[in-house]
């Protein structure tokens, strides 16, 4: 049923609320009464009256609007609804108009009628600033957006905010601003040449849209200015790579165009991506050609058997790419010597890495593989030993992948045909031994044999090297020496290389093979076979090569019945070699022959010469070869012979029974043989081939008649080699547009100015071909001649590598450039300085202009500059190892060269070459370094030698903080002589000199003075503390020494440490007493800081023992007695405790620990300087720190036997463990023993300098780890000082010396 409003109101619990639809008409001020009770019953149809009629005329049920003559001057306020903030007002009088809403809308833009909005940036560098408010205010009207902008000026980025009603308005919005927004710019696109057809499109509708859409101009090249590439010729090769190996190799890639879009930034990045999303599908594959690698890196990159290569594809290729890496040449010819016909050496080159698949990958790839290489080639050494030719195939292959595999490692063999069995092992500096013992054992792995045919029938013929090539002829067409070796198991028969056999006037052919029985019996076998063929057994005759195919017929039929029936064997030679000799071989057994050689030498010749004579008449009658002569005009041969010899091929037929000889032999003038065509082989063939040859020429006449329109005219010879174009370029072009033929046909008279151009075609491409060739012979007759001046020294650098700027140049506006050139014996022209340039006018200036210019630029750059300076200032100009006078050519761009001949007068030369302002900088810098020089003085200090070591510091480095300190150089080349400390050997060991700049001098020397004074207070005590409480004392890692040493400004030696019999007696020797030497500590630092320190080494803080993890009373014992002497070796052993508790259980070690016995350092030999001594100086000079940098010094070395002073005696050691684990523990403690027991020997170490120290540790020691783990020795590196200590047997000592040696020889890599 109908509800009442107010009856609604009531439901709803809104009684009293306003009503949201309040009426238009209404009376007083208060305008919100509600109307009439009757009103409202009337509306709602519940009247008290009978009637149920509708009153249309009521003014309560409808209320009037108003007069509409005048409208009020005031309206009462409607009431307000319950959804509104504020009553709207309604006011009387003339509206306002509204501004447009755009896109056919109206009304003001607000929040609420443009709900979409986007933010986007441009550089603001970028902008057309002058159009901004002319494109906010189009952009305003067509779309009706919101356009708000501001400047970062941080990031230098406009920001535009765009409000719209919708999205393709905003998109709109953001299009127009972009647009007309950005500046014009030009960008390139490369694409490959086959994409062009792609991007034009159909009559150009691809290119067409693609402009449209983004308003920008592309410019795609014209077809004649782009590179020639025919694809044609790689899509014959097939999809599958059916083409040779080595074609692959030297393909070239397809040639990329410059495509030029040009237009509003935005625009032109839009257009550009369209074009690359147009051609993705063609360019998203590549490939590419790695030529820079040498061949023996292959295996590296490969890895064993392909692995690493397929590494490359699944992971950095994802599988999109493949890589090729062909073996080394000399491999696969090995692998093939056996398959080879006449053991010809193979012709295969070394050939390129190829990466093909998904473009990016191929690029990753192919980086990977050059990075990986130059690592290789940084890192990898190599050992060249002898390996006999004959071993060489077992290092190949398998072999091959076997060292690579086990060692790392590879074999470089020579070439076959090169006649040295030098090879090279190739690999990390540690797996070349290993990899020589492998090699070694491949290569001795298979049993050798060898038969020299030449030495077995040396002695019964005149010429023993022919008659055995023709043996090992007939053996491999024969196939016995297959035979042979199949019917021994395992074995292989090489024949020799022809190259070899030429080259050593040896054939020797070779048999390998595990079983030396079996090798043995196949040599027998094959020498009994090569016996078999004596010089009487072999004959030759010359047969035509055109009738060997018909004497050996189809399928060898023929030729067998012949060798079945005359007992021989005949030998033809390759197709490829056209020879006429055949072989022909007693074939039956010798063994039927007389037993006298002269009888059977000539029961041979007798049978020989029979079978001869019928071979000899076979093939006489199978000759029936005829020579027939056809005369063919000269201009008809190219239809013969087909392009690229297609249809002579096609005449000749697959077997080859005839030859066609087109045209004259060369050199031939007589024209009469020009014409001649002559067809030579069997009467039937050659029939066949003169008449298809008559039909062909019959065609090719026919077709003349439609295409043969000729037209001749003269033409300067001048002009014959701009019409013709480079390599024929403009000729060929005018053939490809027009389909027409141009020929110039150059007069053999050369006093005729004359040649006569020719072209041939359709009559319309004729005439149309002439007019383009004639109009430029109009623009090539003001050809004019310009001869420039310059000079001789500067034209190699305007001609350019190759002649790559000369031949811009003649390109660019089509001149010719004419250079000088020395004479044939060498000496240079009469006019050097004279350059000429032919060409057109226009040409000739723009060139000449251009070649000037570059002439006064090059001019500019080649000046020279001599100045002298005091000799004893060119070591501080040059600097350590040439670092400053490095950086002065650096800076300036300078060449500066010394002239050492005058070292030894008072001034030196110096000359300077370049441009005269970098000369005038270079001057200018040399010269404040003499400056410096000459305000050097020189002054000596008197330092106490004991202080030396202090100032110097670790590796000088207190020194170079103490020169920095003051205001000195921080370079260390800078720094160097600046401070001299006494060497070893000098009479003065107190006396430090220093030399340099007066104000630095007298600094440092205050600085030294100073740091002296606070040396001299240094004092050295000693405290007693138990050894029990010095692990609590050191902390762990040393964490609480360190801690103490930090509070107390002191220096903290416990007994044991590497340095507590260097720092001297304590000063307190006497209050010490009686204590043991293990109990004294040493403190070094100023009175009352040692007393601070020895008041807290003193203080014992009692805790509670810490016992083994795992350590329990309850647990079973057991008790080893061990040599005292072997107790600080086992004890510091650092895995011990670690191992024990590995094993399930505990140690305790014994209580009393002996004195570690003190190992002495070793003298320095013959009073030289250590190099450790001169690197922890900066005093060295430029020259002499030059001269040190290649110095390589043995230092002082020292072997001495282990636990020569140790106590005597043995100590109790006690493990607790589970009854099931004792047995472990106790091994553990007697492999500690064992070790202890094996080092035998000590190594001392001192002297090498310690920049080296730190290739020797490694990063994060892996290099000294690898040196235990290698020798078995152990080796410590002194922190503090140059010592290295080795301790094992030794030989093991002896073996991490020479180790640590190559390191140290090895130049360091900065």
């Amino acid at each position: 049923m109908a509800l009442s409003a107010a009856e609604l109101q009531k439901r709803h619990g809104l009684e009293g609320a306003p009503d949201p639809f309040p009426s238009l008409g209404g009376g007083g001020s208060g305008g919100s009464s509600a109307p009439s009770q009757s009103s409202a019953s009337k509306v709602n149809g519940t009247s008290s009256s009978s009637s149920n009629t509708v009153d249309t005329s009521s003014q309560d049920a409808f209320p009037s609007l108003g007069a509409s003559s005048a409208a009020p001057t005031t309206l009462s306020k409607p009431a307000s609804s319950m959804w509104a903030a504020k009553p709207s007002a309604v006011k009387a009088g003339k509206s306002k108009p509204v501004a447009p809403g755009g896109l056919g809308r109206s009304g003001a833009p607000t929040v609420g009628s443009h709900p979409v909005s986007d933010s986007f940036s441009m550089p603001a560098n970028e902008i057309d600033t002058k159009a901004l408010g002319e494109v906010l205010k189009k952009v305003t009207e067509q779309t009706g957006a919101i356009v708000e902008s501001s400047t970062q000026m941080r990031t230098g980025l406009k920001t535009f905010l765009i409000k719209a009603a919708d999205q393709k308005r905003l998109a709109y919005a953001r299009k127009l601003i972009e647009r007309g927004l950005s500046k014009n710019v030009t960008i390139k696109v490369e694409v490959p040449i086959t994409t062009l057809g792609t991007i034009i499109g159909p009559k150009g509708a691809t290119l067409k849209s693609i402009t449209d859409s983004t308003g920008c101009k592309i410019d795609i090249p014209r077809r004649d200015t782009l590179p020639s590439y025919d694809p044609k010729e790689r899509r014959d090769a097939g999809p599958d790579g059916d083409e040779d190996e080595e074609d692959q190799d030297d393909e070239d890639d397809e040639p990329l165009v410059e495509i030029s879009v040009s237009g509003p930034s935005v625009a032109c990045q839009d257009a550009k991506s369209k074009l690359v999303a147009l051609i993705a599908g063609k360019t998203s594959q590549s490939s590419s050609s790695i030529k820079t690698i040498p061949s023996s890196f292959y295996p590296f990159i490969a890895g064993p058997k392909g692995a690493k290569a397929r590494q490359l594809e699944e992971e950095l290729g994802q599988g999109k790419v493949k890589v090729h890496i062909p073996p080394p040449a000399v491999w696969k010819a090995l692998e093939r010597q056996g398959d080879e016909e006449g053991g010809a050496a193979t012709s295969d080159r070394d050939l390129s890495i190829k990466v093909k698949g998904d473009k990016e990958r191929v690029k990753a790839v192919v980086a990977e593989i050059q990075r990986q290489f130059d690592e290789l080639n940084n890192s990898l050494r190599d050992i060249k030993l002898s390996i006999p030719k004959r071993q060489h195939r077992f290092l190949v292959g398998s072999a091959a992948d076997d060292i690579l595999s086990q060692t790392g490692c590879i074999v470089e063999l020579p070439p076959v045909e090169d006649p040295s069995d030098l090879c090279r092992i190739l690999g990390a500096q540690a797996n070349l031994v290993p990899a020589l013992t492998l090699v070694m054992d491949k290569a001795n792995a298979v049993a050798v044999e060898t038969v020299d045919v030449v030495s077995i029938h040396r002695q019964g013929v005149s010429d023993p090297l022919a008659h055995a090539q023709k043996v090992l002829r007939y053996l491999q067409k024969s196939s016995k020496l297959r035979s042979i070796a199949d019917a021994h198991s395992g074995v292989k028969v090489f024949p020799p290389f022809a190259s070899v056999v030429a080259s050593s006037g040896n054939v020797v052919i070779e048999i390998v093979g595990e079983d030396k029985d079996a090798v043995a019996a196949a040599r027998e076998s094959i020498v009994s076979t090569v016996r078999g063929i004596p010089p009487a057994a072999i004959t030759t005759l010359e047969i035509d090569p055109l009738v060997h195919p018909v004497l050996i017929g189809k399928k060898g039929t023929k030729i067998s019945s012949f060798e079945s029936t005359h007992g021989v064997a005949t030998v033809f030679p390759p197709v490829a070699d056209d020879s006429s000799e055949v072989l022909l071989v007693f074939a039956g057994s010798l063994d039927s022959l007389p037993s006298d050689k002269k009888a059977r030498d000539a029961k041979l010749k007798e049978h020989l010469t029979k079978a001869r004579s019928a071979l000899d008449d076979l093939g006489k009658d199978a000759a029936d070869l005829k020579t027939e002569t056809l005369t063919v005009d000269k201009k008809w041969h190219r239809f013969i012979i087909g392009q690229g010899g297609t249809v002579l091929n096609a005449l000749i037929g697959e077997d080859g029974l005839v030859a066609v000889k087109v045209g004259s032999k060369s050199g031939s003038t007589s024209t009469s043989e020009d014409d001649i065509v002559t067809v030579r082989g069997p009467s039937n063939e050659v029939d066949r081939v003169v008449s298809q040859i008559k039909q062909i020429v019959e065609d090719a006449k026919n077709d003349d008649i439609i295409n043969g329109y000729t037209v001749e005219f003269p033409v300067d010879k001048k002009h014959v080699p701009h019409l013709v174009g480079s390599a024929g370029a403009s000729i060929n072009r005018l053939r490809d547009t027009l389909g027409v033929r141009v020929n110039f046909d150059d007069d053999a008279d050369k006093k005729k100015p004359k040649a006569t151009c020719k072209i041939v075609g359709r009559k319309e491409a004729v005439e149309e071909a002439r007019r383009r060739l004639e109009a430029q012979i109009e623009k090539l007759a003001d050809e004019t001649t310009e001869t420039l001046n310059i000079k001789r020294a500067i034209q190699p650098a305007l001609i350019g590598a190759g002649g790559k700027y000369a031949i811009r140049l003649e390109e660019k506006y089509g001149v010719k450039l004419s250079f000088p050139r020395d004479n044939k014996d060498g000496t240079a022209p009469t006019k050097p300085d004279e350059v000429t340039i032919r060409g057109g006018r226009k040409g000739v200036a723009a060139a000449k202009a251009e070649l000037l210019e570059a002439a006064a630029f090059e001019s500019e750059s080649r000046q020279s500059l001599e100045f002298t300076v005091p000799s004893k200032s060119v070591a501080q100009i040059v600097g350590k190892s040439g670092a400053t006078i490095n950086a002065i050519k650096d800076e300036t761009g300078t060449m500066i060269d010394i002239d050492k001949s005058e070292a030894e007068g008072k001034t030196t030369t110096i000359t300077v070459k370049g441009d005269k302002k970098g000369i005038a900088a270079a001057k200018a810098a040399i010269l404040a370094v003499v400056d410096q020089v000459k305000d050097v003085v020189t002054v000596t200090m008197t330092i106490d030698p004991k202080f030396h070591r202090s100032l110097i510091g670790q590796g000088g480095q207190k020194l170079r903080d103490l020169v920095a300190s003051v205001g000195g150089p921080t370079e260390g080349y800078n720094q160097a002589g600046l401070i001299t400390f006494p060497k070893q050997g000098d009479e003065a060991t107190d006396q430090v000199r220093l030399r340099g700049d007066s104000k630095l001098v007298n600094a440092i020397k205050a600085e030294l003075e100073k740091q002296v004074k606070v040396l001299k207070e240094t004092i050295v005590v000693g405290v007693v503390v138990p050894s029990s409480h010095h692990a609590t004392k050191i902390g762990r890692g040393g964490s609480a020494l360190q801690d103490l040493q930090r509070k107390t400004g002191t220096t903290i030696h416990f007994p044991g440490s590497r340095q507590y019999s260097s720092v001297g007696e304590p000063e307190n020797a006497s209050e010490l007493g009686d204590a043991p030497s293990t109990d004294i500590v040493k403190v070094i630092g100023r009175k009352e800081d040692c007393a601070k320190a020895a008041e807290q080494l003193q203080t014992v803080t009692e805790r509670p023992q810490r016992k083994d993890a795992g350590a329990s009373s309850d647990l079973p014992s057991r008790t080893m007695s061990i040599p005292s002497k072997y107790y600080h070796a086992i004890a510091g052993d650092q895995s011990l405790l670690r191992n024990v508790r590995s094993a399930g259980g505990s140690l305790a070690m014994p209580q009393g620990a002996p004195v570690k016995p003190t190992i002495p350092r070793p003298a320095a030999s013959n009073g030289s300087t250590s190099l450790a001594a001169k690197a922890a100086r900066i005093d060295l000079d430029a020259g002499d720190a030059a001269a040190g940098d290649d110095l390589v010094e043995e230092g002082d070395w020292e072997v001495i036997e282990n636990y020569q002073n140790a106590p005597e005696g043995e100590l109790e050691w006690t493990i607790r463990a589970r009854e099931e684990n004792l047995d472990k523990v106790q091994k553990v403690l007697e492999d500690a023993l064992e070790h202890a027991k094996n080092a035998t020997h000590i190594g001392l170490w001192t002297g090498l300098p310690r920049s080296a120290f730190p290739r020797i540790i490694g990063s994060k020691g892996a290099t000294i780890s690898r040196l235990r783990a290698e020798t078995g020795a152990d080796i410590q590196v002194g922190k503090d000082d140059d010592l290295i200590t080795i301790t094992g047997d030794e030989q093991s000592v002896l073996q991490a010396k020479d180790a640590i040696s190559a390191i140290v020889s090895r130049p360091a890599k900065y």
